[in-house]
């Protein structure tokens, strides 16, 4: 076999079955409100215990804050969903792992979602409640998917503007450049859950082809200069690896401090779709460490 052709680990065999079987609902072919009925029922499940769990809102942006006992710093973060499907209540599991683990507050952002609101106002609600918080410590931007995005995009603002002041971005396999992966990508195989006819569907209810190089939307089209330090986690067996990887040595080349974590034969959403998994503690490890290194 080509080496260069990345293969499922076996812990997520019994996962792909499940996302795989005929009548699955996806975005492609059965729509928004299926594909989010979908998505909640696949994130489902119970974190661990935080201190104190409440609905907060900042900027106008509902979130929900999860705080461990002498929390000393914090995270907004950003939740998946190809900017369509996803919410706080189907990321309460991660959240409440993330805040555990790293022993820092948590603001998980309910930003709207297209194609009821399309672009740009899910990013305007990452940016709104990001401008307003008041954070306990140092402050951290992370995300995962779309939420990578997100992330990525709040630090170049912040950047531009002169604050908030960021600590550092946490990018969870992160789509940055622009347009739905194809050119370059043919090594990775298409029974993997993101596929490209629904990463399409995702792109193709959030915004027209013609803004989809606007920095806002593509951040590796923006200026990279100046930005925080960066972790970027990609998975072998996600389409949106190679670009991840490619801004990452972007950054590097703009004299940004980078860590590159990569999970060997995950799949594209394996931190919340399999919470158990090596490769999630593995990787929720490396956040943790990234995390402490610079707060």
């Amino acid at each position: 076999m080509d080496a260069k052709v990345p293969v499922l680990d076996e812990e997520f065999v019994p996962l792909m079955a499940l996302l795989q079987r005929p009548g699955r609902q996806t975005l492609a072919e059965n729509g928004p409100a299926a594909a989010r009925a979908h998505y909640s029922a696949v994130t489902s499940g119970i974190g661990p215990d935080v201190a104190i769990v409440r609905d907060v809102q900042a900027g106008g942006v509902r979130a929900r804050e999860y705080l461990p006992e002498s929390a000393g710093a914090t995270i907004v973060f950003y939740h998946g969903g190809g900017w369509v499907v996803g919410g706080v209540d189907d990321y309460d599991r991660f959240a409440r792992t993330l805040a555990s683990a790293s022993g820092m507050r948590v603001l998980s952002v309910e930003y709207r979602l297209a194609p009821e609101y399309p672009y740009p106002a899910g990013v305007d609600d990452a940016w709104a409640f990001l401008q307003a918080v008041e954070p306990l410590g140092p402050l951290f931007v992370a995300g995962d998917s779309a939420g990578g995005n997100f992330s990525a995009v709040m630090a170049q603002l912040a950047r531009d503007i002169g604050g908030p002041r960021i600590a550092g971005q946490v990018l969870i396999y992160p789509p940055v450049a622009g347009d739905v992966p194809y050119a370059g990508k043919q090594d990775v195989p298409q029974s993997i859950a993101a596929t490209r006819k629904n990463i399409a569907a995702f792109y193709d209810y959030t915004l027209p082809a013609a803004r989809r190089h606007e920095p806002r939307f593509a951040p590796a089209l923006g200026e990279l200069h100046g930005l925080p330090p960066a972790l970027i986690v990609t998975a072998s067996m996600d389409l949106f690896t190679p670009e991840a990887e490619e801004y990452a040595v972007k950054l590097l080349k703009s004299g940004v401090e980078v860590r590159l974590h990569t999970a060997v034969g995950a799949p594209h959403g394996f931190l919340t779709l399999a919470p158990e998994s090596r490769a999630t503690r593995t990787a929720m490890a490396a956040i943790c460490r990234f995390l402490a290194d610079h707060r």
